[in-house]
């Protein structure tokens, strides 16, 4: 009896080893996948904007609802419209150069992503997941994140300012607010991010110490 429940015991660790490594394995490939095709994306975006001209913006926007949302038997008491999706050539220098350096810098930051998650499941999968380099990875992703939200859309949300006032024109008064919506969510993500780096730091010299020990 107690044989057989070993052997059991032997199995379903075998089976969740196996399952871990398999799982690990397809968060590996995923991450490379999905770092290749989002940064293929946002390069031929960034090129595209640039070649043709064309830049796709998010604008804010006030403006009411029109009478012919409400044409049913509901109506509407009050609404109105945020932000608006809208395509704008013709734009200055300035504005050009700010958006598209939102645009790499989103690029470079998910490349960084991509190749942080990839590396740590690599050293999963080589059972040495607290490496040197991954502390240096994911701290250099939190500072990328905390950074490059601040500075990538600080700088798209001043070129999407003045792509509004040149939508404007020279009146005093124009259709397009003045006015971005920076979202800081991924700089918390950052954050995070730079806990878990001094977390890895802690965990790279317990495992020194290890193997000291050893």
């Amino acid at each position: 009896m107690p044989s057989t429940h070993l052997t059991r015991t032997e199995r379903t660790e075998r089976w969740e080893r196996r399952s871990a490594r398999g799982l690990t394995w397809t968060v590996l490939v995923g991450a490379v996948g999905w770092g290749l095709l989002a940064t293929v994306a946002g390069i031929v975006t960034v090129l595209a904007q640039l070649l043709q001209d064309r830049f796709d913006l998010t604008l804010l926007a006030d403006t009411p609802v029109p009478d012919a949302a409400s044409g049913g038997t509901a109506r509407l008491v009050d609404g109105s419209f945020d932000t608006a999706e809208v395509t704008v050539t013709g734009l200055s220098a300035l504005p050009r150069f700010l958006l598209t350096l939102e645009g790499a810098t989103a690029v470079a930051t998910t490349l960084l992503v991509s190749a942080t998650v990839a590396y740590f499941c690599w050293g999963v999968l080589r059972h040495r997941p607290f490496s040197r380099p991954v502390f240096a990875l994911v701290a250099l992703v939190g500072y990328a994140l905390l950074l490059g939200t601040i500075l990538g859309q600080g700088f798209g949300g001043l070129g999407r300012m003045i792509a509004a006032g040149e939508l404007n024109g020279a009146g005093a008064d124009g259709f397009w607010p003045l006015a971005t919506v920076v979202d800081l969510g991924p700089a918390g993500t950052g954050l995070v991010l730079l806990v878990a780096a001094g977390a890895i730091s802690i965990g790279q010299r317990m495992q020194r110490d290890t193997d000291g020990l050893i």
